[in-house]
């Protein structure tokens, strides 16, 4: 049903997202692509659902290529995305309905489905209040329904449980098991949370860095790890690869790795071991601060792969200015967020034409890992400097000056009479910014004279500054 091979996304400016990334979902399958936040997981996502093109590498989906044949992919494929697709101001019944609309259902067939689909998630006595007062689980549910509504062959669920609570997550495994065995649907989802996977997935990848380390059932990934497994935490830091060494040498560990607080041991028989490890560890010296014996799981897997644990990896969320600064920011720039070789200390951009175009880029290319909101930089000019045209002490936020009268004074111009501000017609942005009038300012074209540059600012900010002053002494003796 999925088809995937070799696919690469790289964004501009060099960032691999997706690496070379192969596997088959067969039809009728459950698959989790579990990974932690930044792994890849949505970018695959977004690939296969056509809503996102790859660098390289080839994808079909229900038989279809996801580049080529986009508008098959779309028939045939439902898509819920992280952040809910749901109105909260329409009803779950008016939700459903608009989304059938789109799908080109119509009359009774639209009417039918949409009752089906609110029964089979248990919404009916609820379909027509206001999403907004459905809880989260309510709400997540409505989400897949939609996704049903046109009954697709293959369902793709981005993070479905994220943030909701245990109950509602349990719940909501329930229906994805249900509409897996009742409909046949085939369903991709990521995820990060284990016990998901493992509860989900008849078969799951591990994804990190854009990289897919393995693909089996459960069952196989864990198999790879006979025996049980130990984790170690080490008192002392400096101990901790003295204790690798000595318990790699012992002959009843088959696999050790480091952690961050000690090792983690892979034995036949945990609980005949643990009494020979602190037997080595002591005859050495160091000290245990706590032992977790445990069968593997998919964490134990995922530390196999990765050297990591899906528990302790938490995507560090970056100020704006250090994604764009790039992979390297911490080295070249500091924690410290203001006042770095990218950010002025009044927290802008050096760099704004740079870093809007950044913006732009990643809004389009890549929405899931752009800043939530734009940066609402503070925009403080000083002498000499531009940092920031509007909104300063001599013009507005909307880019008018504040004392239209002194300004068209200053400027030479009759741009202002009796007070009155330019018109905002004749004061266009097209205007200031793309046509500015190159000679003495006229009435409505305050912007790009002698005195003014096109963008607002004056040409010699101190000057202007001290007949600012000036002005203002003599209107206050009158």
């Amino acid at each position: 049903m999925i088809q995937v091979d070799g696919l690469v996304k790289v964004y501009r400016g060099g960032k691999r997202s997706v690496d070379g990334v192969s596997f088959q979902v067969a039809a009728g399958e459950v698959f989790a692509f579990l990974g932690p936040n930044g792994a890849g997981k949505s970018t695959t996502a977004k690939i296969l659902t056509t809503l996102m093109a790859p660098t390289a590498g080839t994808a079909r989906v229900a038989g279809h290529d996801v580049v080529r044949e986009s508008r098959q992919v779309r028939e045939r494929i439902g898509y819920v995305a992280q952040s809910t697709g749901i109105d909260y101001f329409m009803t779950g019944r008016e939700n459903l309905t608009l989304i059938g609309h789109l799908y080109h259902l119509k009359g009774d067939a639209l009417a039918r489905r949409v009752d089906e689909m609110l029964a089979y998630f248990g919404l009916t006595e609820v379909a027509d209040q206001m999403a907004a007062s459905y809880s989260g689980g309510m709400q997540r549910k409505l989400d897949i329904a939609t996704s049903l509504l046109h009954e697709p062959k293959v369902l793709f669920l981005d993070e479905p449980t994220l943030g909701l609570d245990a109950q509602s997550r349990i719940d909501l495994w329930d229906y994805v098991r249900k509409l897996n065995a009742d409909l046949g649907v085939t369903v991709f989802l990521t995820t990060h949370y284990l016990d998901e996977a493992d509860r989900l997935a008849h078969r799951v990848g591990i994804i990190d860095r854009g990289v897919l380390q393995a693909v089996g059932t459960p069952g196989e990934l864990k198999d790879m790890l006979k025996g049980d497994s130990i984790a170690v935490a080490i008192e002392d830091e400096k101990a901790r690869s003295r204790a690798h060494a000595l318990i790699g040498a012992a002959p009843f560990a088959k696999e050790v790795l480091e952690e961050e607080e000690g090792v983690r041991v892979y034995v036949d028989n945990g609980g005949e071991t643990v009494a020979d490890l602190f037997a080595v560890l002591a005859k050495d010296g160091i000290r245990v601060k706590s032992v977790t014996l445990a069968r593997p799981t998919l964490d134990d897997v995922f530390i196999k792969f990765t050297g990591r644990s899906m528990d302790k990896v938490e995507e560090k969320v970056r100020p704006w200015w250090a994604q764009w600064a790039g992979d390297n920011w911490d080295q070249q720039g500091g924690e410290e967020w203001k006042g770095n070789k990218w950010v002025d200390a009044d927290g802008s951009p050096k760099d704004k034409e740079a870093f809007e175009a950044w913006t732009r880029e990643q809004a389009a290319e890549e929405p899931d890992t752009a800043p939530e909101t734009a940066p609402d930089a503070p925009r403080k000019a000083s002498s000499g400097q531009d940092a920031g045209w509007a909104g300063n002490e001599w013009v507005n936020a909307d880019g008018t000056p504040k004392d239209p009268e002194a300004f068209a004074a200053w400027a030479g111009g009759e741009a202002a009479d009796g007070g009155e501000t330019p018109k905002e017609e004749a004061v266009s942005e097209e205007k200031r910014d793309d046509e500015a009038p190159k000679g003495k300012a006229q009435p409505g074209g305050w912007a790009g004279n002698e005195w003014v540059n096109a963008d607002g600012t004056p040409k010699d900010p101190e000057a202007m500054a001290k007949w600012l002053k000036e002005t203002g002494a003599s209107k206050g003796s009158k």
